[in-house]
């Protein structure tokens, strides 16, 4: 987890506490195409986002109180290709929960099987 090269600080990654780590690992690796993991156990599933940037899934402790998924991290995830993504999101059973243009981009708000809430947006020149 420690990159004992890098001399400077800087974001490693985000960790997203929950309940399931069987779904939530299949949602991220397959759904959302993240990848097989770097990491994989039954307690921390972490993937490479970039060289040095990762998303890491946490197992909740037994009888842990998480907060409502809305009330939790959410990160924006540069798609390359998004109507495909939209397309096999829906196929999955997701829904945008929320549509957006921001700095005018199109930026859409889904939820993973847990709830935690994630954007996606287009990473192509030609915003929408």
């Amino acid at each position: 987890m420690i990159d004992s090269d890098t001399k400077q600080n800087s974001l490693y990654g985000v960790i997203i506490k929950v309940e399931n780590i069987d779904v939530c690992r299949s949602f991220y690796r397959d759904v959302l195409e993240l990848g097989a993991p770097i990491i994989d156990s039954n307690f921390w599933v972490e993937f490479k986002i970039q060289d040095n940037v990762s998303l890491v899934l946490e197992q909740a402790a037994e009888g842990e109180k998480l907060p409502p998924g809305r009330d939790r991290v959410s990160w924006l995830y540069r798609i390359h290709e998004l109507d495909e993504m939209l397309a096999k999101l829906k196929e999955h059973g997701h829904q945008p929960h929320a549509e957006d243009e921001r700095l005018g981009y199109k930026v859409y708000q889904f939820l993973d099987p847990e709830g935690n809430p994630f954007y996606l947006y287009s990473a192509k020149e030609d915003k929408k």
